[in-house]
């Protein structure tokens, strides 16, 4: 890359940084951004990247009267980051991913070249790949597990390639899942690439990298993720995840049930006289109807819901979003149908049943091992009254491991933490749940957590048209509604809210704005995870004051 190149990139992130204090800002202030760009390239005898800042500019005049983020703006301005990534590349790899698309995957892009992120999204938006874009990396690893993530990108400067910074996240983020992570640097000297695979990361590239050799490598680690992940979850026999796969499955559901109280319910299934099959027809047999039973019930549940091999002839079926009465009804179908199947084994054809205990998993308080006792003890009643059977877990008759007496100890702790998250950034509303939960967890308190995507949906809610009293963490800018409207509708209801304002802007005159339109506490983005986790910390104090 020549050095009018790097000038000129140097200056849209310039730009793009100085947009990011100021949004949303007007049209008219891209439009004359996108003229200058296109006189300085004239001037650098760059034709191409003269002709591309004239056309946005043309496209824009339309627009001229919308308000634009800085991300939206430098989504826009992707073909003058391919002009200036690709400028003197010859190899068509450079511009194109190859043929074979590969898996669908989560991938995380983060660092603090947003440039070459925004290139990297544009050129790849017609792979099967969705993209997380992360300015700062300092939050617990198990948010990216949740989220599903793939792969972890970390873009870097030349100038920012310190490799402590992101040391104890990557050995974090390997003790919840492998998750592979590749940096992309402006460094190519080979002592800066050993640094980064000393501290763990499982491929380095140095810009500019080929879009197509990027795509290669990128999905070779995300293959590789699936094959491990196939490796250490899937049941070898019937193929169904087995019992491994169970926290990860209970980490979900019990998110979704601390978000919209939206209860699941966990079946375990056993077969019925399965020794006598095994007995009178051979292990061979057996081994046929469990492949029966496993493909049988992916075939007839949602894909919301997840089956595991929980060891032997039984087995978990997961009913997400689903009540104790859904769930029994599900069940029988199922028992009924499986009844009626016929199975090839050996040469012999038989039927099978199979008996089920169940619970309905309503309080996210409660550990996984708690659930799987009450449906083991409904199974066992199941079985003891004959077998095909479908019973519902009696928790009154089961004790439990310390879960009861913690959870009377964090209601004895005083009112219940409310507490709303309004931000159109999925990880964002992700992290900042999850230390709301560490911090209720510290104090032993009950904690509703409310994710919203939006401000609209949030004044929509059953949370703001309630009384209750409140924490609302709630992003400036939005692209349904602007955070300072929320703000103020939130104070002319006279609503009982503590209110934390997220901003990308360092002005003091915004900040002092969003107080004074009655924020209580307010942190700027990309913000550090401990100045978050104190400023939330000291808010939640004042909430119980």
């Amino acid at each position: 890359m020549d050095s009018y190149t790097a000038s000129l990139l140097s200056r849209l992130k310039e730009q793009y940084e100085r947009w990011k204090t100021e949004e949303p800002f007007a049209g008219a202030e891209l439009i004359r951004f996108l003229d200058a760009v296109g006189r300085t390239a004239a001037v650098m005898n760059r034709s191409d990247l003269a002709v591309e800042a004239d056309r946005l500019s043309r496209r824009m005049n339309q627009q001229k009267e919308r308000k634009w983020t800085a991300e939206e703006a430098l989504a826009e301005m992707f073909p003058l980051l391919r002009c200036c990534y690709e400028a003197g590349e010859s190899d068509a790899s450079f511009v194109s991913p190859p043929g074979r698309q590969g898996p669908e995957a989560a991938i995380l892009l983060c660092g603090n070249d947003p440039l070459f992120s925004a290139y990297l999204r544009g050129s790849l938006q017609t792979t099967p790949w969705r993209f997380i874009t992360l300015p700062f990396i300092e939050q617990p690893a198990a948010s990216l597990v949740q989220l599903g993530i793939d792969c972890i990108v970390v873009i870097l400067e030349e100038d920012g390639a310190d490799a402590s910074v992101f040391d104890a996240f990557l050995n974090d983020a390997g003790r919840h899942s492998y998750i592979p992570v590749a940096i992309v640097g402006g460094n190519r000297r080979k002592g800066e690439e050993l640094k980064w695979y000393e501290i763990g990361a499982d491929d380095v590239m140095a810009k500019p990298v080929a879009v197509g050799e990027f795509f290669i490598r990128i999905r070779r680690l995300v293959e590789k993720k699936q094959k491990i992940d196939q490796l250490v979850l899937i049941d070898e026999l019937t193929g169904v995840y087995n019992r491994k796969y169970l926290p990860r499955v209970y980490a979900r559901l019990r998110s979704d049930l601390e978000r919209s109280r939206t209860p699941s319910c966990l079946a375990l299934l056993d077969l019925d006289r399965f020794k006598q099959v095994n007995d009178r027809f051979g292990h061979l047999a057996g081994d046929a109807v469990l492949k029966k039973l496993a493909a049988f019930l992916l075939a007839h549940t949602r894909g919301m819901d997840t089956v595991v091999r929980f060891g032997g002839e039984e087995f978990v079926v997961w009913l997400a979003k689903t009540t104790r009465n859904e769930a029994h009804r599900v069940l029988k179908r199922l028992q009924r149908q499986f009844a009626a199947e016929e199975i090839e084994a050996g040469g012999v054809r038989l039927s099978c049943t199979f008996s089920v205990g169940f619970v309905e998993c309503d309080d996210p308080d409660e550990p996984l091992e708690h659930w799987l006792r009450l449906a083991d003890e409904a199974l066992y009643a199941a079985k003891k009254s004959g077998g095909c059977r479908v019973e519902e877990a009696k928790r009154e008759a089961v004790p439990t491991d310390g879960g009861r007496a913690k959870k009377e100890r964090r209601q004895g702790n005083g009112q219940r933490w409310s507490v709303a998250i309004v931000d159109d950034d999925e990880l964002a509303r992700t992290v900042i749940a999850d230390l709301v939960r560490k911090l209720a967890d510290e104090q032993e308190r009950e904690a509703d957590i409310y994710e919203f995507s939006d401000g609209l949906s949030f004044l929509e809610s059953p949370v703001y048209k309630g009384e209750k009293r409140s924490v609302v963490i709630l992003d400036r800018v939005m692209s349904k509604m602007d955070g300072l409207e929320v703000l103020r509708r939130l104070r002319r209801q006279q609503k009982p809210y503590k209110v934390m304002m997220l901003t990308s802007r360092q002005d003091e005159r915004d900040i002092a704005q969003a107080i004074d339109e009655g924020a209580d506490e307010y942190v700027t983005k990309p913000f550090k995870w401990l100045e978050l986790e104190a400023r939330l910390r000291r808010l939640l104090k004042e909430f119980d004051e």
